[in-house]
């Protein structure tokens, strides 16, 4: 009976340790894998910001692109405009020619 008793007690204190390890194995993989989650949210906050700012930067294009569109449209009507009178003073030169 004693020896089934120390038996008994030594497997417990075994499972003990055992039990022990596989705890501590357990919290050194949570930490691990919370280390990797901290880099993993750094890493995607970055990219977010870098996001932000390519928006940023294509909206800040976008709008300089339709304002440089304008003022082209705005330059090709003056210069049409031009070319009429142009045109115009060429004719009355001509018919002045032709008066005198």
């Amino acid at each position: 009976m004693e020896i089934i008793t120390v038996v008994l007690m030594l497997a417990a204190i075994g499972v003990k340790a055992l039990t022990s390890k596989m705890i501590s194995r357990m919290k050194y993989q949570i930490t691990h894998v919370a280390h990797i989650k901290q880099e993993s949210l750094k890493r995607l906050k970055s990219a977010q910001g870098q996001h932000a700012v390519f928006n940023q930067s294509k909206t800040m294009l976008t709008a300089k692109k339709i304002k440089a569109a304008k003022k082209l449209n705005h330059l090709k009507k003056e210069m049409e405009s031009f070319s009429e009178d142009e045109k115009v003073r060429k004719q009355l030169s001509t018919i002045r020619k032709v008066d005198s």
